[in-house]
């Protein structure tokens, strides 16, 4: 059994260990970092804390995922309290004060827990104070009978007003009220920090956590296209020393491999015709599926000299086969090409490509995003290695899967220096 703890300003790495040895300590959860880990049953995921400015943040989909699995999920103090408190009924845990206020609607903004800190290798140094800390030490502080109710409810709307960026108890002046002047008297003697406090109450309480089980609402609807998607692009394998995502090697053999289209497209109309790929008139059972549907006399093909059942052929892989980048998934992979000596060729080249796109200059080091390839560079470069003409790419491309010349290139660009370096990678020929 293995706990994997996200945490980062909340509470330091030493305090983690200590509280739950054999821990494994993550940086702050971000999306995809959940899909990545290599769970098994038993294990145990303690989310403390994640970004949510600088990248994505971890998604719902996702942690219902290990919900389903029966993962123990559980959450406090930050991003944790906030997913507990919105996925509890599922079966995520909350522990502490921070996921008792968001679980009973006493709070319900994100900035309550948003803070600025600094990077990993300044220990994530708090920059900031999130409002709720200074929520509940002004509630405190009322409760004690320092600050009046009035006092309390208008010092939290000064913190509230302040970017969280900039909130801290710098806000509160002891010159500006008598109010301010004896809640920080009285702060400097009862510092509180709720989200360390809620953190060292999930660590100790571990061993008392329980998965998913009957009393919690069943998890449905996870296995969706956009979570399929974020699976490849966040799941790696390792191959001679080399990592490489699903994502990569999939875009490698839908551009690269010589059987791609003809194995995809087979694939898409035997899922069309609801038989298996195999099945020697898929394409007439195909077309069958098609005009029991009304989908025939829809066919366009720009190629001249079809006949009438092939237009309509290529009319229905090319509009149900085809996909953006964001909706690449496993199932774009076809079986046959999904073996271990296909994926190793995949991932030999990716990797290759890899180092020498980390030699070359990008055209704007602030734009990182930005391509090192021009699209007439990228175009004249697959359409070298596919044998057709720069004018005929569209429809190769939509062969090979992708559904517009603007997505083919987003996915196709970093695979360029390394085919013109060394050419296309020799796959070995498939079976079927």
């Amino acid at each position: 059994m293995t706990d994997y703890v996200f945490v980062g300003p909340s509470l330091d790495r030493g305090s983690v260990t200590e509280l739950l040895p054999g821990a494994v300590v993550r940086p702050p959860v971000a999306h995809g970092d959940l899909q990545a880990l290599p769970l098994a049953a038993g294990d145990r995921v303690l989310l403390i804390d994640g970004l949510f400015m600088q990248t994505a943040p971890v998604r719902h989909r996702e942690i219902l995922a290990l919900l389903e699995r029966g993962i123990t999920v559980a959450g406090s103090s930050s991003m944790g309290a906030l997913r507990a408190a919105e996925l509890w009924r599922f079966g995520m845990r909350g522990v502490g004060e921070i996921f008792r206020l968001y679980a009973e609607g006493v709070i319900d903004g994100d900035d309550e827990v948003a803070m600025a800190y600094a990077p990993a290798d300044e220990g994530y140094r708090a920059l900031s104070q999130p409002l709720v800390t200074i929520r509940l030490a002004l509630r405190d502080a009322c409760s004690a009978g320092v600050i009046t109710p009035d006092e309390e409810a208008a010092l939290l709307e000064r913190a509230r007003a302040v970017p969280f960026r900039a909130r801290g108890y710098r806000v509160f002046r002891p010159g500006r009220s008598s109010g301010e002047q004896r809640f920080l008297g009285w702060l400097a003697d009862n510092p509180r920090d709720a989200k360390a406090a809620d953190a060292r109450l999930l660590l100790r309480s571990a061993a008392l956590l329980t998965p998913p089980g009957p009393a919690d609402a069943p998890v449905a609807h996870v296995d969706s296209s956009f979570y399929k998607a974020w699976q490849v692009r966040n799941t790696s394998r390792s191959y001679d020393g080399t990592t490489v995502t699903d994502h990569d090697l999939i875009i490698a053999i839908m551009l690269l491999h010589p059987e791609y289209p003809a194995l995809h497209r087979r694939d898409t109309l035997a899922n069309l015709a609801g038989v298996t790929p195999e099945n020697p008139d898929v394409e007439r059972l195909a077309l069958a599926a098609a005009r029991q549907r009304g989908g025939l006399g829809h066919d366009w093909a720009p190629e001249p000299g079809l006949d009438d059942a092939e237009r309509t052929l290529r009319t229905l892989a090319r509009g149900f086969g085809t996909f953006g980048d964001q909706a690449i998934a496993a199932q774009m992979l076809p079986a046959v090409l999904g073996d271990e000596r296909t994926l190793r060729a995949a991932a030999a080249f990716v990797a290759e490509a890899e180092l020498v796109n980390a030699g070359l200059p990008r055209p704007d080091p602030h734009l990182p995003e930005r391509n090192r390839f021009s699209d007439r560079r990228i175009d004249e470069t697959y359409a070298r290695i596919w044998g057709v003409a720069p004018a005929d790419l569209e429809m190769v491309v939509w062969d090979r899967g992708l559904r517009s010349l603007e997505e083919f290139r987003t996915v196709a660009e970093p695979l360029v220096a390394g085919l013109r370096l060394f050419g296309a990678p020799r796959f070995p020929r498939t079976e079927s």
